[in-house]
């Protein structure tokens, strides 16, 4: 016969085992919203373009090393300035 108890941190197991069989504290609850939160905020870096200036730098060292990278502040003038002479590419 294997004797169940409770240990001091508030975990059951089995004696002579040292399986943990349950606990007092919900993690798989936590693990899941954990996923959500960081699915949702990489979904929204992707919309919003948070990669792209990484994506870009990787482009240029790919097709064109001997062309010099503009920081990522001249790069994102560009692109606005570049947003703003076309404005049939955008949504709104």
């Amino acid at each position: 016969m294997v004797r169940t108890g409770t240990s001091g941190d508030g975990t059951r197991s089995r004696r002579g085992t040292g399986l943990i069989t349950e606990s007092r504290f919900p993690t798989g609850g936590l693990l899941a919203a954990g996923r959500v939160i960081r699915s949702a905020a990489g979904y929204l870096n992707a919309v919003l373009g948070g990669q792209d200036y990484q994506r870009y730098v990787a482009h240029m060292r790919r097709t064109y090393p001997e062309r010099p990278i503009p920081t990522e502040r001249e790069y994102w003038r560009q692109r606005y300035a570049e947003a703003e002479r076309n404005p049939a590419t955008r949504c709104c």
